[in-house]
């Protein structure tokens, strides 16, 4: 009885330890969904839901994945179709095939030349086969007889009688002729009716193997959904469990931690004085605004200065810019009175040259240059006869 207490404390002693595992293990997951859902700042500040939108992806992929399923197996029964199609065709092209050369057999050994009744107008041994003229069947003619006087025909009843045979053979023949077509046509006709009725009846099996495999692919299909619709109900109940959980796991950390406090040093980091806590910070002091917006002033009256600097200086050269040009205009002005002097000076030198020149010409024409060269003068030169 001892034994038995023993072996009882110690299965429950065995349940509690279990118990007490499972507890810890589910609170170090609930710690760290929790921890990987408020230290994650994306998901915390825009709100996202990572396990629906996972959710999301994994239906459509299945989605994607059955109507693959589905075209693939409309495809491989339209690729049968057709294949049965080309098998039939095949056949019809073989049975033509066969009858075409059925046709040119039968011509060939029962259609030759040499059997048509008026086959001895263009043959072409035709004098060959010709025998010596005749006064009769029985008499000879030699080469140098009588070959056949006009008007007679000896042999004209015979010709008549073998002519009038010769009639009924080929009207016998037309008509055997005319029955085997017939025969030959009612088989095909029969084989026609008898191949178009295999090709409906497939054509039935056919369909209602796919009316089969469609019933079959939405039973399937139903089962399908049915089966997601039970799991997506248990997964949306789990996730609510959890969520409830989660949701009283962060009240309970909120209320206890320094999370939603507003002591400021809380968001201080270990890094360095001028970095923070992205999670805790909850913005600038009264004394950080402060000095922000007495930085921005002197910043505003440091960029007003240099732009003053910047006008003066500019100011400073455009004058400098006009004073350049005044000069240069002033130069101009002065080199241009220095040109109208010189070429003032100029013309009075050319007009004094061009008086004395005048005068010098004068001088030679009147003084220099009175004498003129008489004709006496030239006729004494070239008098001698050589």
């Amino acid at each position: 009885m001892d034994i038995q207490h023993k072996c009882i404390d110690v299965t429950r002693n065995c349940t509690n330890m279990n118990r007490e595992a499972l507890v810890i293990n589910r609170k170090r997951i609930a710690e760290e969904h929790r921890k990987r859902r408020i230290f994650n700042a994306k998901q915390r500040q825009i709100g996202l839901d990572v396990d629906a939108l996972n959710y999301q992806v994994h239906e459509h992929l299945l989605a994607r994945s059955r109507e693959t399923e589905r075209e693939k197996c409309f495809a491989d029964e339209a690729k049968r179709q057709c294949d049965i199609a080309e098998l039939l065709e095949q056949q019809k092209q073989e049975e033509i095939r066969e009858n075409n050369k059925k046709i040119q057999d039968y011509r060939k050994l029962e259609q030759r030349p040499e059997y048509r009744k008026e086959f001895d107008l263009y043959d072409p041994n035709q004098k060959k086969k010709e025998h010596p003229p005749r006064t009769s069947d029985d008499d000879f003619c030699p080469i140098s007889g009588v070959q056949k006087l006009e008007g007679e025909d000896l042999d004209a009843k015979r010709r008549l009688k073998k002519q009038k045979e010769q009639a009924r053979d080929s009207l016998l023949q037309q008509m055997q002729e005319k029955r085997m077509l017939n025969f030959k046509q009612d088989k095909e006709k029969h084989d026609w009716e008898n191949m178009m009725l295999e090709q409906d009846c497939c054509a039935l099996q056919l369909g209602k193997e796919q009316e089969e495999r469609h019933k079959n692919a939405f039973t399937k299909l139903i089962l399908e959904n049915k089966t997601l619709a039970h799991e997506k109900r248990q997964s949306v109940m789990r996730d609510k469990i959890v969520e409830d959980i989660e949701k009283r796991n962060d009240i309970q950390f909120n209320i206890n931690s320094e999370l939603l406090t507003e002591d400021p040093s809380v968001a201080r980091s270990t890094l360095g004085p001028h970095r923070v806590v992205t999670d805790r910070w909850k913005g600038m002091s009264e004394k950080q605004l402060k000095e922000f917006h007495e930085g921005r002033i002197q910043q505003m009256v440091e960029k007003q200065r240099r732009k003053e600097h910047e006008n003066y200086e500019r100011a400073q050269w455009d004058e400098q810019l006009i004073h350049q040009e005044n000069m240069s205009l002033l130069l101009e002005e002065e080199q241009k009175n220095r040109e109208v002097e010189r070429k003032k000076k100029l013309d009075s030198l050319n007009l004094q040259l061009a008086r004395e020149q005048k005068c010098q010409q004068e001088y030679l024409d009147n003084v220099v240059y009175k004498n003129y060269v008489s004709k006496e003068y030239f006729n004494q030169f070239n008098t001698t006869s050589r």
